[in-house]
Formats: C-alpha cells, sequence, structure tokens
C-alpha cells in the first residue's frame, strides 16, 4: 500500500485519426516542466464560433498563438481556395481536446485542458503539420477575412479588388513587383495604426512609407502594440532597413510546385537571352510598351509601382541606356575649302598606299608559292625515303639495344676486375715493401755494430741481439750468393760493393708469390666467360661501331663515338693488362693484339694525310694509352717501384720516354702524365729521406770498418745516377734539387771530405760520370759550386812527384774543366 495518496488528475487524450498518422512531419518542441493552474469557473459567453468559449478563457490568461510566415499564409490561402472550387465549403470539425486548446507564438506555448494547463517553451518558429497546421491556418486566414470584411463594410465600394487575391484565384504565380507591392500595403497598414488593413490606399501616404519586413515588425501581437522602439541610430536601421527591402525583393519566391519554379527559369532564361541580344536603346524604346501591357494584364494599379513612377522592379534594376549622340549640322562659316590639288594629292597618296600594300601583299604569294613548292619537294623526298629511313630506323634501334647491353654487362663486370687489379697490386707491392724495409733495417743493423765496435761496448746477448745476428748473417750470405754469381759470369764489367741491389727472398716466399699470381691469371681468365665474344672482346665491340661509321659517319660523329670507345673498351684492356709490369719485364704494348686492333679499326686504303685530318678516330690510340695505361702505370709506380734498383729505374724510364715521344697527347696538358710525374718526385724524395746514410767516423775507426761506408757511400751515387735518369722528362728545376742540393752537397760531399785525397777524387769522378751532359753545358749550375770548390782543395792536397797520385790529379784537372768555377 502507498503511504501517499496521489491525486487524481482527468487528462483527457487526444484522439488521433487516419490523416493525422498519414503526416510525415511532426511538430518539433522542446518541453520545459509542467505548471498547472486552476481553472476558471467564469461561463463561458456565447460566440457565434465553435470554439469561442475557449478563446474568451484564454484571454484571462496567457494564451500562446502560432506566428506564421506570409509564405505559409498564402499557401495556405491557395490550398483553402482550391478546396472550396473543387468540393465546396466543409466545415472542419474539431474534436473537444482540440478545441480546447488554442496555439499562439510568443515566448513560451500553454496548452489548456479540462483540468491543467502545461506550458511548452519554443525556441524557434513552430512548425505545425497534419490538421493542426490545416486548421490553424485556415483559422486565422477566415477569421481576419470575415472580421475585415464585417468591421469594414463602410468603406468605399469603389476601390479596386486585391491583386494577389485575384491572381491565386486564377491559379497565377506572382512575381516580385506584386509581392512587393502587397508587402507595401501591410506596411502601410502598420504605420496608420489602425486594427485593420484598408482595401483602398491613399495617397497622402505616399513617400512616407518605409519596406518593413513582416516577419521582424508584425504587429498582430497585443505586445508589440506598446513596445516603445529605443533605437538611438535611426539612420542607420533605415539603411539596414532598405537594404534589407532591396535584397528581399531580388529573391524569387520559390514555391513548392514544381511547374512553377520551370516557369521562373524560363522567364529568368529568357531575360537574360534578351538582354544579350537587344541593344539599351532597343530596351529604352520597348519599356514604355512593356509597362502599359503588364499594367493591363495584371490589373495593376499605378501607385502599385515602386516608388509611383509606374516602373516595375525589374525595369528599375536594368541600366538605362546611353543618350544617342547628338549630330549637328556643319556650320558653313567654319567651313576650309579644299582645293582640287589637295583632293589630287590625297587620291594619289591613297593610290600609292594602296599600290604599296598590293607589292606586299605580291611578295607574301611569291613567298607562299616557294613554300609551298619546297614543302612539295620535301613531301616528295620523304615518301622516297620512307623506306630508307623505316630501315636506319630499325638499324638504330638494334644498335641502341646493343649498347645499352654492353653497358650493363660492363657495369656488372668491372668490380670484379677492380677486385683482380687490386689484388696484384697488392701482391707485388707487399714485396717490394718488405725488400725495401729488410734493406733499411740492414743499414741500421750494421750502423750500430760499427758504432758498438768505436765504443768498446761489451757484446750483450739477448731476444734484439740475437734477431740482429740472424739477420746479418742472412745478409752476408746472400751478398756471398751473389759475389759468386758475378764470379761466375765473366762478362760484367768491375763491380763495386753497394752498387748491386738485394732482391732476394726465400724459396717459401717465392712459392706463395707464385700461387697467388696464378690464381689471379686464373681469375681473370674467367671473369668474361658467361659472356659472348662481342660483348667481352676488343674486335666484338669494333666490329659493331666500325658498321655505325660505315652506314652514317655524319651521325657517328655528331654521337662522338670516338671519345667514348676508349671508355667502352677499357675493361676488356685493362683485363688484358693485369699482370702488365714493366718494371720486372720490358713487355711492349704495341705487340699485343688489342693495339693492333685499334690500330686498324676503320681502315681505308684510299686515306691520304688530308683526309686522316679529318678523321673523328685518328686519336683513338693516344688516347686509349692516356684513359687506361697511365693509370695502370701510375699504379704501378706507386706501389712497387723501388728508386734504389737501377733495373727498374732504368725499365720504367724507358716505358714513360717512349709513351711520351710516340703519343702527341702526351704532354704538359695531360692529367694523367702530371700525376705519373708527382708520384715519381714523391718516391724518389721518400728514398733521398729514407735510404740514404752515409757514416761518418774517425779516421782510425774509417780504415778498419771502411766496408760499410764505402757500400753506403757506392748506394747513395746509385740513388744519384737513379735520380738523374729522368733528366728530360721531369723538370730539370725539381731534379737539380733533389739530386745535387739534397742528395750531392748533403750526403755525398761530408762523405768526399773524410776520404783520403785519392779515394776522394776516384769517387768525385764517378759521381761526375752521373751528371747530365746538358746540365755542364753553359754556365756553372749554383748547385756544383761546392763541389767544385771541394775538388780544387782535394787537388791542392795531392803530390804531383807521387806516380800514385798522377791518376787522382788527372781526374781533378777533368772535373774541373768541365764544371768551369
Amino acid at each position: 500500500m502507498s503511504l501517499f495518496n496521489k491525486p487524481k488528475r482527468n487528462i483527457r487524450r487526444r484522439s488521433f485519426n487516419d490523416e493525422s498518422e498519414d503526416n510525415e512531419n511532426r511538430m518539433e518542441i522542446d518541453q520545459e516542466p509542467v505548471k498547472v493552474k486552476p481553472r476558471r469557473k467564469d461561463k463561458p459567453k456565447q460566440t457565434l464560433l465553435s470554439f469561442g468559449e475557449e478563446l474568451d478563457e484564454a484571454d484571462d490568461g496567457e494564451v500562446f498563438k502560432v506566428k506564421k510566415s506570409s509564405r505559409s499564409k498564402k499557401l495556405m490561402k491557395q490550398l483553402d481556395h482550391e478546396r472550396r472550387k473543387k468540393k465546396g465549403e466543409e466545415k472542419i470539425q474539431v474534436d473537444s481536446e482540440q478545441a480546447n486548446m488554442s496555439i499562439k507564438r510568443d515566448k513560451d506555448l500553454e496548452i489548456k485542458t479540462d483540468d491543467l494547463v502545461v506550458k511548452i517553451k519554443n525556441a524557434g518558429p513552430l512548425i505545425l503539420n497534419g490538421r493542426a497546421a490545416l486548421v490553424a491556418g485556415k483559422d486565422d486566414y477566415s477569421s481576419e477575412d470575415e472580421e475585415t470584411s464585417k468591421t469594414h463594410t463602410f468603406r468605399k465600394n469603389t476601390a479596386q479588388p486585391d491583386t494577389m487575391k485575384l491572381l491565386l484565384q486564377s491559379g497565377c504565380i506572382p512575381d516580385a513587383a506584386m509581392i512587393h507591392a502587397a508587402r507595401k500595403k501591410r506596411q502601410k497598414a502598420r504605420e496608420l495604426g489602425t486594427d485593420y488593413i484598408p482595401i483602398e490606399e491613399t495617397t497622402e501616404d505616399k513617400g512616407k512609407s518605409r519596406l518593413v519586413r513582416e516577419e521582424d515588425h508584425d504587429r498582430s501581437d497585443d505586445d508589440d502594440e506598446d513596445r516603445i522602439d529605443m533605437t538611438v541610430n535611426t539612420e542607420a536601421r533605415d539603411k539596414e532597413k532598405r537594404r534589407e527591402a532591396f535584397l528581399a525583393s531580388q529573391v524569387t519566391i520559390k514555391l513548392s510546385d514544381d511547374e512553377s519554379e520551370h516557369g521562373l527559369e524560363e522567364e529568368e532564361w529568357e531575360v537574360q537571352q534578351i538582354r544579350k541580344g537587344v541593344t539599351g536603346a532597343q530596351i529604352a524604346a520597348a519599356q514604355q510598351d512593356s509597362i502599359m501591357q503588364h499594367q493591363y494584364s495584371m490589373g495593376m494599379n499605378p501607385n502599385q509601382m515602386i516608388g509611383g513612377s509606374g516602373v516595375p522592379m525589374e525595369m528599375v534594376l536594368m541600366p538605362a541606356p546611353p543618350p544617342p549622340p547628338s549630330i549637328q549640322p556643319p556650320d558653313p562659316t567654319k567651313v576650309v575649302p579644299v582645293s582640287p590639288q589637295e583632293v589630287l594629292e590625297k587620291m594619289r597618296a591613297r593610290v600609292a598606299s594602296l599600290q604599296q600594300v598590293h607589292r606586299r601583299h605580291q611578295q607574301d604569294q611569291i613567298q607562299l608559292q616557294e613554300e609551298l613548292e619546297q614543302t612539295v619537294k620535301e613531301l616528295d623526298e620523304g615518301s622516297v625515303r620512307a623506306p630508307e629511313l623505316a630501315q636506319r630506323f630499325r638499324y638504330y634501334q638494334e644498335l641502341r639495344g646493343y649498347v645499352t647491353d654492353l653497358v650493363e654487362c660492363l657495369d656488372e663486370k668491372l668490380p670484379l676486375l677492380t677486385g683482380l687489379e687490386q689484388r696484384w697490386v697488392d701482391l707485388y707491392g707487399d714485396r717490394s715493401n718488405e725488400l725495401i724495409e729488410r734493406r733499411r733495417q740492414d743499414t741500421r743493423d750494421q750502423a750500430e755494430e760499427i758504432t758498438s765496435a768505436a765504443r768498446g761496448q761489451p757484446v750483450r746477448r739477448g731476444p734484439e741481439d740475437d734477431a740482429r745476428i740472424r739477420r746479418a748473417t742472412e745478409r752476408e750470405g746472400r751478398r756471398a750468393r751473389r759475389r759468386r754469381a758475378r764470379e761466375l759470369n765473366r762478362n760484367i764489367p768491375k763491380h763495386i760493393d753497394g752498387m748491386s741491389s738485394d732482391e732476394e727472398v726465400t724459396e717459401q716466399q717465392n712459392l706463395i708469390f707464385k700461387q697467388t699470381k696464378e690464381e689471379i691469371d686464373e681469375e681473370s681468365q674467367t671473369i668474361f666467360s658467361d659472356v659472348i665474344e662481342d660483348f667481352c672482346s676488343v674486335r666484338g665491340i669494333l666490329t659493331k661501331l666500325e658498321s655505325w661509321r660505315e652506314t652514317d659517319i655524319e651521325a657517328y660523329t655528331e654521337a662522338y663515338v670516338s671519345l667514348c670507345i676508349p671508355k667502352m673498351i677499357s675493361p676488356i684492356i685493362r683485363l688484358h693488362l693485369i699482370t702488365w709490369n714493366p718494371l720486372m719485364e720490358s713487355a711492349d704494348i704495341e705487340r699485343t693484339k688489342w693495339y693492333n686492333l685499334l690500330l686498324l679499326y676503320a681502315l681505308d686504303k684510299g686515306e691520304t694525310e688530308e683526309s686522316l685530318k679529318r678523321d673523328p678516330d685518328v686519336r683513338l690510340i693516344p688516347l686509349v694509352i692516356e684513359k687506361v695505361i697511365l693509370p695502370k702505370l701510375t699504379a704501378i709506380v706507386e706501389k712497387i717501384w723501388d728508386p734504389l734498383s737501377t733495373s727498374q729505374t732504368l725499365r720504367l724510364v724507358g716505358t714513360v720516354s717512349r709513351l711520351v715521344r710516340d703519343y702527341p697527347n702526351l704532354n704538359d696538358t695531360s692529367k694523367n702524365l702530371e700525376k705519373l710525374f708527382n708520384i715519381i718526385l714523391d718516391k724518389i724524395k721518400a728514398a733521398v729521406e729514407n735510404d740514404v746514410f752515409i757514416p761518418i767516423f774517425p779516421k782510425q775507426v774509417l780504415n778498419t770498418k771502411h766496408t760499410f761506408f764505402q757500400r753506403q757511400f757506392a748506394m747513395a751515387v746509385k740513388l744519384l745516377r737513379n735520380i738523374l735518369s729522368w733528366q728530360g722528362l721531369l723538370g730539370d728545376t725539381q731534379l737539380k734539387n733533389l739530386a745535387l742540393g739534397s742528395l750531392l752537397n748533403r750526403y755525398l760531399l761530408a762523405g768526399l771530405r773524410v776520404s783520403p785525397p785519392v779515394d776522394a777524387l776516384g769517387k768525385a769522378n764517378m759521381i761526375m760520370s752521373t751528371l747530365p751532359r746538358a746540365w755542364l753545358q753553359g754556365a756553372t749550375i749554383e748547385h756544383l759550386k761546392m763541389f767544385a770548390t771541394l775538388i780544387q782543395q782535394l787537388s791542392d792536397q795531392l803530390d804531383q812527384a807521387n806516380p800514385a797520385h798522377n791518376e787522382a790529379w788527372d781526374y781533378s784537372k777533368a772535373i774541373l774543366s768541365i764544371i768551369k768555377p
């Protein structure tokens, strides 16, 4: 059982019929808490309307009424007229629940029933649908019409009927001008402050009216009648209202009927086409007829025109045509008389200009005829050359495919080739570095032995001493073997210790070296094993390019093929030159197979000296030597060449001098040749700084241990001879600074000073024999002045009466006569 008794409320529910269920749209409202007010028990007044009692009740309380837009009212009027015309007037019955409800649009919406009042907040314009919208619109419209007709029967009967009503009854669609006139009419009624809309307009209010939007200033509500306008800036407000009125007059009212929309679009299209095809003067001439016809057909009062001017809004918006130009007759007093001579001159000038134009046209015609003939000729030639050009096109397509495949093949094989070249250079370079380091270590060991013996230090035995003893034993053994080999070969001239190169290696080292070299040779033969002959041989590549040269020499020259050939065949030539070593063997590149192929490339029996000058491939072999051979030779010099080795130096000098002599492009402008000479100078500088060592000992030590001194002095003289062998290839300034300034004056002259005069003059004669004859001709070289002074001092120490000094005396005289101090 409930603790509280709930109050009984008799709430009557609305019954929905079939018509309300078929409506698709629904009322959209926001509900607020319900407020219940006591029902008034006053006796309802008798009215002529079936729901007049509820209206009277609502006068005492807050009754809300739905405010509808002008568009909805017009639609409802049209629908009501059609319904009456078809079915007759039918009175719509409303059930008891709908009769007790009155709807009014204001701030809130109040719905009254028998025992409660419901207030619903209306956030925006209330949208009704179904029977409710029909009843609300019809009731408002019919009630307003009836009240107006009953209340104002005293108005003049001579007034014209409502144009809008007549249009709606006839089924026509009002245009913008009529809508504007209707709004103007309602505005005047509001400004008069009356409760009715007059049927007939008076002329007293003309000029005072102002276009006001009906939706914003509708005075149908009771609360708006007493509202006071507190606006300060009236001018801005009036300006805004006029702008809104103008914009509203420009907008065409879109009705829901599809036919009306289509009609408006056609009318607008017709206006646009007329504006395009008719001038402003024609429009101005036709305006009066259009205005009169418009007034007659629409039955429009002149007061209903915009501004009372009798011109519709559409015509007002049309731009006014420009005034016609005024033509005045000439003044006889101001006319300048023209003589016949002036007329004749003007006619002659006119004829001359026309003749000039005629000549220009004739020239243009001749030019066009020539161009036409040339075009026809080119067309005939093109038709004749079409098969030849088609065949040429196929040939170039095939050649393009071949070149593309060749480039792809070489790009794939080039890393393998570069790896083999590096392995071969490293193999010979490691052996050369081992021999150079062993020679320098032997020099350090001998110098330490002599120094220890001179100081009288006791012999110590340790790991370092054992290694030094082992190295000394191996060194003496190699010297003994070289001495026996020279004794067996009696054709060799007298040998001086220190002049020979110690390049002997052990059997194990030699075996490992040969095995690695054979592996490199085998791998070099398998690089192009999976490639056909046309892509991996110099003959195959040159055959393709030679056929191109014979087919189209002009295109061959324009494509700079002669400059591209060295790069295309360089990988194959480098593969053939992997084991090429000009330091170990005198291998002539002119005798190789690839060189002969390049030499015979594009050979013609009828070639002459003049034709060779125009031949683009005349510099093919020099380019190959510069681009392929010189980089290979530079790597060999940098990694393998030993400047103290006379045999290597002489072979290298012979190879370089032959290349420079035979190929004219190897000059001072060649970057590859410059790089080679820079590497040679760097190697010579390193040898002078690291390999030359002439010990300076006291005479008593020198007499007992003179072998090491003699060997080191002879080694320095051998290096001087190897350096001076580059005379003619390297610059004289560089060579003089290295050979004379560094090696002779710094090391050799010091050795000559500590030697006996006879021995010193013999060594001086050996040094003099290594100097180039080109340097000894002319003025005395600056670097030889110290040498000449020392020779003069040594000759003064000689005893001319001693027969043993005669040879030394002859050496000094010959040296001084050549140097000319």
